[in-house]
């Protein structure tokens, strides 16, 4: 039997100002399916990685046989950080550590918003000071220019935004090095405001303790790394804003000192809809973690009688994912969990009731899935029929598994799932271009509309390899509708506001999240798939500081920017080019 924990809603103030900023777009023209067809072409994703000039590749750095630290790489994260409109993307990168002259750092590339990006890297002042594991955007200080976290082996990293194009290593001012309780493997992290004070604290997940335990283990007969049974496990650390520019580590005080932990990815979410967000860790061979938000600066750990922190059979997972989406639009945060190759991954249905139901077999991912194993990942409407669809990259951990077992790959196919509206997914990746056809070692995952074409693109971190951006080349003739949120007595990226609207029959809810996927993180902006709506009815917006603003009868097909606590409207201008052609926005 499961015991589940109910938790009752919290409503948000009617009486309040209305208050949006529009940034209306002049979207270039979306092919429509041509008339009498049964169904328009599939959506295509083309790998444009060279051709954005994005020459990065990640530097695994093994000294013969990888370990751990050296496979478990890399994450990416995106953000707007010059407020341009446009997102940038940050990858995080290995290490020499040992001495052989290579020169490898993280990379920092700029959106020039015609289909290419530019290595900023030397000139912003970010290459990292470690061994880069992920990443997360968070504007910490409320200046409007996101600064950038990187969790590392040994010492993380925290850079602060200028707010002219560089980056200031501000780690012992802000006191969130991360070896406060001798963690050395940093994996996961978020920016979340857990006590809703208008300010970004940040959680970064420790996994095992690679010092405590062997270099190597056998893996059917041949050297290998060694799975995370054979060390000792670390706690991960929540940080405190003291809004002055340091943190303060409350991580016992608060509740989520677990020094047995083996975390890999974490998100946030308020998955029981009481206004508060809660906390997320996928562990690698034990239980999974719910720190669910007491209000009071405390968390509770609910995993095993949420339902969530083993499978619905009962069995560990090992837990590289975590992904948060309302995928059959009922108003409820879902859940999906990565896991290792003949495990299948997992999907869980939100009771309403603070529960967890996994649904992964009824849902149709558990075939697809057993045969791959799963990293980043995670919910998004690639083709903007109002549905969250799902992608997985995927690619083993042990280089050497070929030779133990020839049917088994370490560089492997990604997976794309198509969200039927009725509780069920279709596995599409042989149908959805050439971003389908090549193997990798992918790890983590970020999505983001990077041209502004209102379909979003992918962008994902391949272990020892360059990375894969895969543009969506939209083409269905569906609408869609983009938002910005800006927080003013809630912290300014709006990390942890709700948004609902109604279009077209349905009602469809975003949550602006901090992290999440596999040590990444995606573009904040929230971007609804709208089928063939062209208006909007209604746009409701829960912000974390309480308050509650409503909007009707919005145009589709634009990109908005809505301020809490101002009335008024403005009008922002972009220029980018977009499919041979020149756009103002």
């Amino acid at each position: 039997m499961r015991f589940r924990r109910t938790a009752g809603n919290i409503r948000c103030s009617d009486s309040v100002r209305l208050v949006v900023a529009i940034t209306t777009a002049l979207v270039p023209s979306l092919a429509v399916a041509q008339p009498g067809a049964a169904h328009p072409p599939p959506i295509q994703f083309t790998n444009v990685t060279a051709a954005a000039g994005i020459k990065f590749s990640h530097y695994r750095g093994n000294d013969g046989i990888a370990i751990n630290r050296e496979i478990f790489g890399p994450g990416v994260c995106v953000a707007d950080f010059d407020g341009d409109g446009l997102q940038d993307i940050y990858f995080a990168n290995g290490r020499d550590l040992y001495h052989r002259g290579v020169n490898a750092r993280n990379a920092l590339y700029r959106n020039n918003g015609d289909g290419t990006f530019t290595d900023i890297t030397d000139n912003a002042g970010v290459p990292g000071t470690g061994y880069g594991m992920g990443c997360v955007w968070g504007d910490y200080d409320n200046d409007g220019f996101p600064d950038l976290f990187v969790s590392q082996y040994g010492r993380n990293v925290l850079y602060h935004n200028n707010g002219n194009g560089t980056f200031t290593d501000i780690t012992d001012k802000a006191k969130v090095g991360g070896t406060d309780f001798g963690t050395l493997f940093h994996s996961g992290a978020v920016f979340f405001d857990y006590d809703r004070d208008g300010r970004l604290d940040l959680y970064v997940a420790g996994y095992v303790n690679l010092e405590a335990g062997p270099r190597y283990c056998p893996l059917l007969g041949v050297q290998s790394s060694c799975p995370p049974s054979a060390y000792k496990g670390s706690t991960g650390i929540l940080y405190h804003n003291n809004g002055d520019g340091t943190f303060t580590n409350v991580t016992e005080a608060a509740g989520v000192y677990t020094p047995d932990g083996k975390g890999l990815a974490v998100g946030v979410g308020d998955y029981d809809n009481d206004g508060w967000p809660d906390l997320f860790v996928a562990n690698d061979g034990m239980v999974a973690y719910l720190f669910h938000n007491e209000h009071n600066g405390k968390f509770s750990e609910v995993g095993l009688t949420s339902g969530m922190a083993v499978t619905g059979r009962g069995n560990i997972m090992a837990a590289m994912c975590i992904a948060l989406g309302d995928y059959d639009n009922d108003g409820w945060l879902d859940l999906y969990i990565s896991d290792f190759q003949k495990s299948s991954d997992h999907l869980w249905h939100n009771d309403h009731q603070g529960g967890y139901w996994e649904v992964s077999y009824e849902a149709g991912i558990e075939h697809p899935t057993h045969d791959v194993l799963s990293f980043g990942g995670g919910f998004f409407d690639y083709d903007n029929d109002g549905w969250l669809d799902l992608f997985i990259a995927n690619g083993h951990v042990y280089p050497e598994v070929e030779q133990a077992d020839p049917q088994t790959h370490f560089k492997q196919i990604n997976t794309l799932f198509h969200n039927e509206g009725n509780g069920k997914f279709v596995e599409t990746s042989a149908r959805a271009g050439d971003g389908f056809k090549t193997p990798y070692v992918g790890r983590g995952v970020a999505f983001a509309d990077f041209d502004n074409d209102g379909f979003v693109d992918l962008v994902i971190g391949n272990n020892g390899d360059p990375p894969l951006l895969l543009h969506n080349g939209g083409g269905n003739g569906n609408d869609f509708v983009n938002f910005r949120l800006v927080g003013t007595k809630s912290n300014r990226d709006a990390i942890g506001a709700r948004i609902r609207v109604v279009a077209g029959g349905l009602s469809q809810r975003r949550e602006i999240a901090g992290g999440g996927s596999y040590i990444s993180q995606s573009d904040l902006r929230a971007n609804f798939g709208l089928g063939k709506a062209k208006r909007l009815e209604t746009i409701e917006i829960n912000w974390p500081s309480g308050l509650k603003q409503t909007f009707h009868d919005l145009d589709a097909d634009r990109f908005y920017q809505i301020e809490e606590g101002k009335d008024q409207v403005e009008f922002q201008k972009i220029l980018r080019k977009s499919r041979g052609r020149e756009a103002a926005r």
